[in-house]
């Protein structure tokens, strides 16, 4: 009997290719949203350090004024470039997201055709098996009429 051939073994093959391009888009993604977080966690340290800085120079310095004023104005503008980073990872995280639900489906997809190709399979061995049978069954009763006729055919000849 021929070799098991799955029928669709190039969509196979073509959803596996399809899982690899999507594991790969989604990683990439992850890379980009965790630079993207860096940024912003960098952004939020030096804002703190900045209030630190300000709280020292207020309680070390007399003439503290104009440089308070001056690291105010920089926490406000930080501020605001945080929460821009802060829609900017936003838009990072639903990308991700997006990514992983295509890698789920495309995952989903290839092990639905797994599952097929293990199905016919298993059946294709059965069916091997069955027939096997079958052709062992055939020559045991080829053999046994076989046997049975020479036995016969000693009686009824007279020897």
């Amino acid at each position: 009997m021929k070799k098991f051939k799955f029928s669709l073994e190039k969509v196979l093959i073509h959803r596996q290719i399809n899982v690899d391009l999507a594991q790969k888009d989604f990683s990439d993604a992850v890379t980009e949203r965790n630079l993207e977080q860096k940024k912003l966690n960098d952004m939020i340290d030096l804002k703190n350090k900045s209030l630190d800085e300000r709280t020292q120079m207020v309680q070390q310095t007399v003439n503290w004024t104009l440089a308070v004023e001056q690291i105010n104005s920089f926490i406000l503008g930080q501020d605001l470039r945080i929460k821009n980073q802060t829609l900017r990872l936003k838009k990072f995280e639903n990308i991700v997201e997006s990514k992983r639900e295509i890698l789920r489906q495309s995952v989903s997809e290839v092990k639905i055709l797994e599952k097929l190709k293990e199905k016919q399979q298993q059946a294709y061995l059965v069916e091997v098996a069955k027939a096997e049978q079958d052709e062992l069954d055939e020559l045991s009763v080829l053999r046994f009429s076989r046997i049975d006729n020479l036995i016969k055919g000693s009686h009824e000849d007279g020897i």
